[in-house]
């Protein structure tokens, strides 16, 4: 049981944790509203869906919102509590500074098992439907905003053009696709005579999944190092949408429940020890690379939870008078710090240069030190 002092500190950090949280998450929306506005507005989406849709990119933003959410938090609650002579007043009951950062300690426990818990199903489960969201509804706009003579480029990475367009888009004559790979580099042009869209629906998700069947053209295939290839067919199937694809916002990797990238993880590993062709390697590495980053990033995130409070805690307190230091501005530069030795990690690793955990867990250990460093310089005894 927490004693009244413990529990005014936590009840103190509450309320300006859930508006910072609030605040970062709606910052991280604005990146999407463009994205979000043109497909609600040119598919008439209802309101209710439109609440869905943001609801759940929303709940995706999480983890990300709330470590920087503590931290800023913590320090704005010191601060004040510094500047009215709570701290002090603390300190002459003879609290020392662990028992001021004790209620601090457990409250950011709770705070990294909940995103450790989000992590697990909720976040990978709410990227899903988002996505499943937008093909649903860019799938439905594919058969009302394709207009004859005009380039149509709302499918990330394929262009289409068609002269004439009957039957409220389902039927397309002299077509124009241009399709660009950005995996292997590798770019399609097609032209065919006619084409005609079909629409399946896979059964778990309710993700339509969009063919375009082309009828008497030809297609031309350059590879990444430019070589050349010509087909002629009477028919073929274009995928243009595939059931529970990716198009830009989240990859599958992020759709993945840890238990799922954990068996995947395995299973590739597993292959990388069997006899395979190089470009088979390669893919499998590229692929190894992507789960092992998501993986360590969100045992990561929990860990970051608890560093960022205790970085928080140590800033947030002031000196006595004429002792003061800007502690916004020094929390400010070490969380650019963090970042960028993070991503410039993600980027190694990427590479094979170093482990996907040390590129996730490297940046938390150092700022963790920096903390420790802070902790120590408190003059509690002053």
């Amino acid at each position: 049981m927490l004693k009244v002092s413990e529990r005014y500190l936590v009840a103190s950090f509450i309320p300006p944790f859930i508006f910072s949280t609030l605040f970062f998450v709606v910052f991280l929306l604005t990146s999407q509203l463009f994205r979000i506005t043109r497909v609600v507005t040119k598919k008439g989406v209802e309101f209710g869906q439109v609440i869905e849709i943001v609801t759940q990119i929303a709940v995706s933003f999480l983890p990300m919102a709330i470590p920087l959410s503590a931290f800023f938090s913590i320090i704005y609650t010191l601060n004040k509590m510094s500047e009215d002579s709570e701290v002090v007043a603390m300190r002459s009951f003879g609290m020392t500074k662990f028992d001021l950062f004790k209620p601090y300690l457990i409250i950011g426990a709770f705070i990294s098992m909940a995103v450790f818990s989000l992590n697990e199903s909720l976040i990978p489960y709410s990227r899903t439907q988002y996505q499943n969201t937008l093909i649903k509804l860019t799938s439905k706009g594919v058969l009302i905003d394709i207009k004859p003579e005009q380039f149509f480029t709302e499918i990330p990475g394929v262009t289409l053009f068609a002269e004439h367009v009957e039957e409220s888009g389902e039927t397309l004559k002299n077509v124009f696709i241009k399709f660009a790979r950005s995996r292997d580099g590798s770019e399609q042009i097609i032209m065919a005579k006619k084409g005609v869209i079909i629409k399946h629906t896979d059964d778990e998700w309710d993700v339509p999944t969009l063919r375009m069947r082309l009828i008497d053209g030809n297609i031309f295939k350059t590879t990444v190092s430019g070589k050349k290839e010509k087909v002629v067919f009477e028919k073929y199937e274009f995928p243009i949408i595939e059931g529970g694809g990716s198009i830009g916002l989240v990859t599958k990797t992020s759709m993945k429940t840890n238990s799922e990238l954990s068996r995947e993880i395995q299973e590739i590993e597993g292959t990388l020890k069997t006899n395979i062709s190089e470009k088979e390697k390669d893919d499998l590495e590229g692929d190894l690379a992507k789960l092992q980053k998501e993986y360590w990033e969100r045992f990561n995130m929990p860990v970051q939870c608890i560093v960022f409070i205790f970085l928080g805690f140590c800033l947030g307190i002031k000196q006595a008078r004429g002792k003061g230091r800007n502690t916004s501005a020094i929390g400010l530069g070490l969380i650019i710090l963090y970042y960028t030795l993070y991503f410039t990690g993600v980027s190694l690793s990427k590479k094979g240069v170093i482990p996907a955990s040390a590129a996730a867990l490297v940046p938390s250990f150092i700022v963790l030190i920096i903390s420790v460093y802070y902790y120590r310089k408190l003059d509690w005894a002053s």
